[in-house]
């Protein structure tokens, strides 16, 4: 079974993949839920992959940036990875100015360099 999110860690990162293409009300608050059990056991540095996800609504837009800010209380460091400028998200990011908030990357690899 594939769940809506899955975490994988590498060295000191912790990446969360979102595995549904629709990131919407449906999703937002166990997306929340799920990141803040992560932030609560510790975890400092947290890379969100959204290269899968087609659509985001404001309301999981909210869940990531009420993680960013909580993530920014604990002392940790909360980045995306949203894939090209063809990815619905970037374009969603792009009109809704998010690239001022969120620190974002392409891919997986230059992403997780960025922690160091």
């Amino acid at each position: 079974m594939l769940y809506e999110f899955e975490d994988n860690k590498f060295d000191e990162v912790l990446v969360v993949k979102i595995n549904t293409p629709d990131a919407t009300l449906k999703y937002a608050q166990r997306f929340k839920s799920y990141l803040t059990r992560l932030i609560e056991n510790d975890e400092k540095k947290i890379l969100i992959d959204c290269r899968n996800v087609n659509f985001m609504d404001s309301t999981f837009l909210g869940s990531l940036v009420f993680t960013l800010k909580k993530m920014a209380t604990s002392g940790g460091d909360l980045k995306l990875v949203i894939g090209n400028v063809e990815s619905p998200v970037w374009t969603m990011f792009e009109t809704t100015r998010m690239f001022k908030v969120f620190k974002t990357f392409p891919e997986i690899e230059t992403a997780i360099e960025s922690f160091n």
